[in-house]
């Protein structure tokens, strides 16, 4: 019989550094039937296993690896989730990543892995199989994310083996540091590499050859089968999705005039048609590429063929490396763009903050704030494509200026001052993704009130905007429609279900496809009920660190610089329409007027006010 439901391994492994072991304890099945799996089980240990106010490159942070009920199975997912104080926000953050990974440590036997503490010296940890072992990683340390890939695998003999590891900028602990899995697959924003370099641990290796039982084995395949026919006949999983992939929205926003451009002051890049997806399709693209079991094939391997980059391969890039290394630095080289993108693979660091701080200092440098006495004599001029590029390897290795970014464009700013605060772009200590929220009102609301700061990923209302499916320019209603759209998508971070199925995976496609992976019925009211849980427990998490109303913001120039150009021209956010979506959504979700989640809320996490983790900052 089951400890716990069918689909799970039923075990949690703990890695202690410091001492150099590692223990393995049951899930608990409480555990599985309050928080189900990936983001929700990730976000309570996160919650309950991390003190106040801990220093997220101190031994105290922990990185919870966790997988969900639908990794490892025939249902389209993505792998794996971790979770951990970010070094970059300071505050609650998780990342998720596609490719293999996930399934593997699943396989060898584990839902969790949680990595505690701090080796005295370089190692990585070997999983085969329900075995864990810590070995010496002395050898690793200075290598690239993708040597570091190569070298385990013949040091193991396995070419199949998955391997999750970090690269140069993680080992200098750049504060958005990447988490690599497979080839170039990513834990990429708030800095996860951060953490494990700061642990001393380079790589984390998994071979796992145990089957993976579901509930309702014949009725789940007869459940992909109809699921497979809508992916076919949603225009997005059907068509845009396989064809374009994340690129394709790149013309959408340009004529919609919200495509980030020149360090947020333009939302039009002239030269777009030079970057386009239809551009990669035609001169770079070689290959089309999806996670295990996903039919979709919405990820691109692409090589340059001529020109001083050529030699350059890459699965990517995708939408938001072609905002962050193309639009924000004025850059139509596609080439180039690609060259950036494949440095910070190697390096192992986000794409999207790296982009953002090279854009931000651009800006700096044409205002005169800063200049190339400064900047290494790195001519960091807007178009400035080699610029772009030297400088993000000066950041991946902390060289010169590139110190100065590593911080992050909020740190950064305060370090170079003189009037650099007023320029920089972030909410929380995070730089937004590649959708401009002066032309798009909910993501003005939805980048504000994320988790983990700018993220477009808790509820996505950017696609239902941007393609018409609710008027963009609306305040509105705004509110009731995030809050709809996060607590969905909670549910796919729980199971864990990949975000581009989001027209595929309605509540009742989630519903049921739980039911057939776990064996107990859930209605759709308490499936959402955990998405809502899990949502308010992050906040939680970030009141506890002082996050309130006064972060649940954008920077002031969004509120009286319009966008200047393009089909949103003149556009604002209107400070008191915005107050209005703000209020209305603290009331939705039963927070006060301060952002803190009421007694009842807190009631349903078992969290009372008077605690010292929920007093109000």
């Amino acid at each position: 019989m089951h400890e716990v439901p069918p689909s799970y391994a039923g075990k949690i492994l703990r890695v202690d550094l410091s001492a150099g072991k590692a223990a393995t304890e049951p899930l608990p099945r409480a555990l599985v039937k309050q928080w189900l799996g990936g983001k929700g089980i990730g976000t309570y240990l996160l919650y309950n296993e991390l003190k106040q106010y801990i220093d997220p490159l101190g031994p105290d942070n922990k990185l919870i690896f966790a997988t969900g009920p639908a990794t490892g199975t025939v249902l389209p997912h993505k792998g794996y989730i971790v979770c951990y104080k970010s070094p970059l926000t300071g505050i609650y953050a998780s990342s998720s990543s596609g490719g293999s990974f996930g399934d593997e440590l699943k396989r060898a036997g584990f839902d969790v892995l949680i990595v505690n503490e701090r080796a005295r010296k370089p190692v990585y940890l070997w999983i085969d199989d329900e075995r864990a072992e810590i070995r010496n990683a002395e050898h690793l340390w200075g290598r690239d994310a993708l040597e570091t890939n190569d070298i385990i695998k013949e040091e193991l003999g396995d070419v199949e083996i998955k391997v999750a590891r970090i690269g140069i900028a993680g080992e200098r602990l750049v504060k958005f540091a990447s988490i690599l899995n497979d080839y170039s697959r990513m834990a990429g924003r708030c800095g996860p590499g951060a953490v494990m370099g700061s642990k001393n641990l380079k790589a984390i290796a998994v071979r796992g050859t145990n089957p993976i039982e579901v509930a309702k084995i014949d009725e789940l395949i007869e459940f992909m089968r109809g699921l497979l026919e809508t992916v076919k006949e949603t225009p997005s999983t059907g068509t845009a999705y396989p064809m374009w992939g994340t690129p394709g929205g790149v013309n959408v926003a340009n004529l919609q005039g919200v495509f980030p451009t020149r360090y947020w002051h333009k939302g039009v890049l002239q030269g777009f048609e030079k970057i386009n997806a239809e551009t990669m399709r035609r001169r770079i693209v070689i290959k089309d590429k999806a996670c295990y079991t996903c039919p979709v094939n919405c990820s691109k391997i692409v090589r340059v063929k001529q020109g001083p980059y050529v030699g350059s391969v890459l699965e990517g890039p995708d939408y938001e490396t072609l905002y962050t290394l193309g639009g924000l630095p004025e850059n139509n080289d596609l080439e180039a763009i690609v060259k950036a993108h494949e440095l910070c693979d190697s390096l192992g660091m986000d794409a999207m903050t790296a982009g953002n701080a090279v854009a931000f200092a651009m800006d700096c440098y044409d205002r005169g704030i800063i200049s190339s006495k400064d900047t290494d004599g790195v001519e960091l001029t807007f178009g400035n494509k080699e610029g772009l590029i030297q400088m993000i390897e000066k950041i991946g290795r902390r060289t010169g200026f590139g110190n100065v970014l590593a911080e992050g464009v909020r740190a950064a700013a305060r370090i170079i001052g003189r009037g650099a605060e007023t320029l920089a772009v972030h909410v929380k200590g995070l730089e937004p993704a590649g959708y401009d929220p002066r032309g798009l009102k909910g993501v003005a609301l939805a980048f504000a009130v994320a988790d983990r700061g700018a993220c477009h990923l808790t509820g996505s209302i950017y696609t239902y905007e941007m393609r018409g499916d609710i008027d963009r320019l609306a305040y509105e209603g705004k509110a009731a429609h995030l809050k709809e759209l996060e607590e969905r998508f909670a549910i796919c971070d729980t199971m864990i279900f990949c975000r581009f199925m989001r027209d595929v995976y309605d509540l009742k496609t989630l519903t049921k496809a739980t039911e057939l992976l776990v064996g107990f019925r859930l209605n759709e009211r308490k499936l959402r009920l955990i998405g809502e849980k899990t949502i308010n427990l992050a906040r939680a998490f970030n009141v506890r660190e002082g996050i309130s109303r006064k972060d649940d913001t954008w920077p002031e120039r969004f509120f009286k610089e319009p966008l200047p150009d393009g089909a949103s021209k003149g556009q604002v956010i209107d400070k008191s329409r915005f107050a209005k979506m703000l209020n209305e959504y603290y009331r939705l979700r039963g927070w006060g007027e301060n952002g803190i989640p009421s007694k009842e809320k807190l009631g349903e996490l078992g969290l009372n006010y008077g605690s010292q983790h929920l007093e109000t900052p």
